[in-house]
């Protein structure tokens, strides 16, 4: 299985991965924020059909959140942030590590692109409890204010990347 950029000519008419707002998305949207640049979208396929997807967009930490994100007082600016926006895997490949390898693939993306632009965190807005210990396990954490919304500083991402391939 392949994880490309996004390409219209994927087979995203049956995806299905039991969320509804996320097989949505994937067919009547992520075609439209890939063309306006609003959004990278990358497709785990298998032959011409997706497997999974995630998707990431640039992204802003408010002061109340970036302040109880980092335990600080406020803070006088926004925190950048790069957010994990959609990451699915379509019910015929779950339970096959699917999921882990994708978020890999966009961690590894997002590292790579703090070289080239500064941000100080991912963020990732879990849509239920199971993604939110799918995330946690990986090393998110959550934020005190948010309980489906998690976090993970761009120099541990950075770090943990830099480890690997020393």
């Amino acid at each position: 299985m392949e994880i490309l950029a996004f390409d219209r000519s994927f087979d995203r008419s049956s995806f299905s991965c039991g969320k509804p707002d996320l097989d949505s998305w994937l067919k009547t949207q992520a075609s439209q924020q890939e063309k306006t640049g609003n959004t990278r979208t990358f497709l785990a396929v298998e032959g011409t059909k997706v497997a999974g997807y995630y998707a990431t967009t640039t992204y802003r930490l408010e002061l109340d959140s970036a302040a109880a994100a980092y335990g600080v007082g406020k803070r006088r600016y926004p925190i950048p942030a790069v957010l994990l926006a959609r990451l699915a895997v379509d019910s015929t490949f779950q339970g096959q590590g699917l999921g882990s390898k994708l978020l890999a693939h966009a961690m590894k993306e997002i590292a790579e692109a703090s070289q080239h632009v500064g941000f100080e965190v991912v963020v990732v807005d879990a849509i239920d409890l199971d993604a939110v210990t799918f995330y946690a396990q990986r090393g998110f954490t959550q934020f005190e204010d948010h309980s489906l919304r998690l976090f993970m500083p761009a120099k541990n991402l950075v770090a943990t990347f830099e480890s690997l391939s020393s």
